[in-house]
């Protein structure tokens, strides 16, 4: 068990530090976070295996004992930042809403009654089929301008705001993603995401993320940019991390938020972990310096595996 635990932990550091793109290996990066408990209970182990052991293994296992803490020490300060820290507070100033409906099987009345209690003021919906539009007619009152479209399958992308959308553009994704700028007090650049998923193309995956890449340095060096949506990818991704890289910051993190994953969510959608657990975080709302996070939250939306996310945002 401790050889087994090690090796695990190992492999996730090293997907994290190295960027492989074998597609086992990309699944396996979403997974980084867990690397913690993998090392504080190899750690352990070690121990107890170092305080029995003859002299031979106990050589063997001081130096195991070594990295397993060093693996608890690098990846404790890779989650700290989602935990502690200062940010903004008091009334937000930006209500960013995403959620994926599932091929369209969410519950359009639970994201319309959400996006009220929230009062977003931007909602990114991914997997919006045809039918899914229709029941989505209240919310649409609510936040009359829209853009994108609906599609069967995954690919509809639809962005609905109380402001005006002008400039609106597609984005060469697979699933639909969408750049456009929103006509708030202070305006800004919208980026709405949904990227393929790496368990399907991991080559497609990487293709998607290089145009978002791109689009994105183009509207960041106008000014200030959110982007919201289904990336199929968390931090640990390098993907993510060469976005953040531009001087974009995870409105979770950047809020302290804690452990949010988003998927999976639902038992009824045929993806879920034991007592409703979330695996890991692919939905994210992505802001530029003008931005601070002041909270978020994850909610679960029936007949979807992915939990809504919603960012509330203090504009600089």
């Amino acid at each position: 068990m401790a050889v087994a635990t090690l090796a695990v932990s190992l492999l996730l550091t090293c997907c994290r530090l190295f960027t492989p793109t074998p597609q086992k290996l990309v699944m396996a990066t979403a997974f980084v976070p867990f690397a913690l408990v993998g090392y504080a209970l190899a750690a352990l182990a070690w121990w107890a295996v170092r305080r029995l052991g003859a002299t031979g293994r106990r050589r063997v296992s001081a130096t195991a004992l070594v990295a397993s803490v060093l693996g608890v020490v690098l990846h404790a300060g890779l989650l700290v930042p989602s935990y502690a820290g200062s940010h903004a507070s008091g009334r937000p100033d930006l209500v960013v809403m995403t959620s994926n409906l599932r091929l369209g099987l969410g519950d359009t009345t639970e994201v319309t009654r959400l996006a009220e209690r929230g009062h977003a003021d931007v909602v990114v919906l991914e997997e919006v089929t045809p039918i899914a539009f229709v029941g989505l007619e209240r919310l649409r009152r609510e936040l009359p301008y829209l853009a994108g479209e609906p599609f069967a399958g995954a690919r509809g992308t639809v962005v609905l705001s109380r402001y005006p959308l002008t400039q609106v553009s597609q984005i060469k994704v697979y699933n639909g993603a969408w750049v456009m700028t929103v006509g708030a007090p202070k305006p800004f650049s919208l980026v709405a995401v949904h990227t393929s998923q790496p368990m399907a193309s991991p080559l497609l995956w990487r293709s998607d993320h290089r145009s978002l890449l791109w689009q994105t340095t183009l509207v960041a060096r106008r000014g200030p940019v959110v982007m919201a949506g289904d990336f199929n990818a968390t931090l640990d991704h390098r993907p993510m991390r060469d976005l953040m890289g531009l001087g974009l910051s995870d409105a979770a993190r950047q809020a302290n938020a804690g452990w949010q994953p988003t998927w999976p969510s639902d038992p009824e959608a045929g993806h879920a972990l034991p007592f409703g657990l979330g695996a890991m975080a692919i939905d994210h709302v992505l802001v530029s310096r003008q931005f601070s996070a002041i909270s978020t939250s994850t909610h679960e939306v029936t007949g979807t595996d992915h939990r809504a996310l919603l960012a509330r945002l203090a504009r600089h």
